[in-house]
């Protein structure tokens, strides 16, 4: 008995070990199946032969709006025959847009795509380009005195409009003072946006009080020196405003944590930008009652149909608007599955 339970036991052995190896196989089969069909879509991708190429050239390739354009963008320009870069500010670089753009127009390259923010001698870099023969799209924000064939975004009327509704919902009767954290190089008093917020707020209170409306400007910022500012803020002896205005992605999550860090949430209001998962789920919490965003897909997408008319009929529109999504608590799972998809 003894003997045929022990030769029952080596079959079991035999029989399991064998399993495990037929598994280890498959899994390793599976596994180098995937990369070589990963190998075959970059070689496939490789081997086609571009007929233009253009550059997207941003502050911070890093964030989750420039790479969610950058996607959409690249999607369209394979479609049209075209391949796309992104380029950016990271960390430990030494260079900037500027940089970037010469290194494009030495490059003689088919077209740029540029976040433009109003930094010192840009406008003259978008002149060069074109004069060289390479069309510029500004993106966001415009170069409106500049020689860029088309600007892809919302004008600043239009934007002031939207921004300057949402303070005024927000406002309150312990509100005096509303912080606007720029991300371009601007006057505020000549900028249409400081004028439809202070038109809003003016319509909701009418004569009863002035609401202070400031701005600071927060552009070509690290995280740490946005971090290090938004806590000047909040620890100011006046105390920070009532309402905080953010602009970008990474202000709004520095604002959203320091917001936190120093348990403000009942005293500081803020409107955010974008639907990085952070800002969303402050969003779905009530903690940020507000967020805008820009309809991503239509800035990539306008964006590539804007070179391409330019190089297949020789002109382009000068103006592209896309949507500005409005999300809150009411509205946010909706929005969460539409960018979720």
């Amino acid at each position: 008995m003894k003997g045929k339970h022990r030769i029952n036991k080596e079959i079991l052995l035999m029989a399991a070990a064998l399993t495990i190896t037929v598994m280890f196989i498959f899994i390793l089969s599976s596994y180098y199946g995937r990369i070589m069909k990963d190998v075959e879509v970059a070689a496939d991708e490789l081997s086609q032969t571009y007929q233009y190429q253009y550059e997207m050239i941003v502050d911070n390739r890093n964030l989750t709006f420039w790479q969610a354009v950058y996607e959409n963008a690249s999607e369209k320009a394979r479609e049209k025959g075209a391949v796309l870069e992104l380029k950016g500010l990271e960390t430990g670089e030494d260079y900037d847009k500027a940089d970037y753009m010469d290194m494009s127009i030495a490059a003689q390259v088919d077209g740029i795509i540029l976040e433009y923010n109003g930094e010192e001698g840009m406008q003259e870099k978008i002149d060069e380009a074109v004069e060289a023969g390479i069309p510029v799209v500004t993106i966001v924000n415009d170069a409106t005195q500049s020689l860029r064939q088309s600007f892809v975004g919302i004008n600043d009327y239009q934007l002031g409009q939207v921004y300057g509704a949402q303070v005024a919902e927000l406002l309150d009767e312990d509100t005096e003072s509303v912080l606007i954290l720029l991300n371009w190089e601007q006057d505020l008093g000549q900028n249409q946006l400081y004028a439809q917020i202070n038109s809003a707020l003016e319509k909701k209170v009418g004569g009863k009080r002035r609401i202070k409306i400031h701005s600071r400007n927060f552009m070509s910022q690290s995280q740490f020196d946005t971090e290090e500012e938004l806590r000047a803020i909040f620890q100011a002896p006046e105390g920070p405003p009532q309402i905080l205005v953010c602009m970008d992605e990474m202000t709004t999550e520095c604002a959203y944590q320091t917001m936190i860090d120093f348990n403000m949430v009942d005293q500081v209001k803020i409107i955010g930008y974008y639907t990085s998962k952070t800002i969303m789920d402050a969003v779905e919490k009530d903690l940020i009652p507000v967020t805008m965003s820009m309809d991503v897909e239509q800035i990539g997408t306008y964006s590539i149909e804007a070179l391409t008319e330019f190089w297949e009929v020789g002109r382009t529109n000068s103006y592209y608007p896309v949507d500005l999504d409005v999300i809150t608590k009411e509205n946010w799972e909706e929005q969460e599955e539409q960018y979720e998809e």
